[in-house]
């Protein structure tokens, strides 16, 4: 099953592939460094997007809208 973890790393390796090819060990490092750290902030950015959104959706069906509509007399 796919989830986004699972394509984030696939993308990732897809990604530092190519990097075998650059011959200076400290720049493929450096390069393959700068992946992982793209990799783990997007992850880190989609967990709270999903956390935020989980936390709406709870705090959005404990208010009571019928209430801001209601006609006072």
């Amino acid at each position: 099953m796919f989830n986004f973890n699972s394509v984030a790393d696939q993308v990732a390796t897809a990604v530092k592939t190519p990097l075998t090819y650059v011959e200076d060990k400290a720049i493929r490092a450096s390069l393959e460094n700068l992946v992982d750290t793209q990799t783990r902030f997007a992850k880190t950015v989609y967990e709270t997007n999903l956390e935020l959104a989980q936390q709406f959706v709870e705090a959005s069906q404990k208010v009571d809208y019928t209430k801001a509509f209601a006609v006072s007399k």
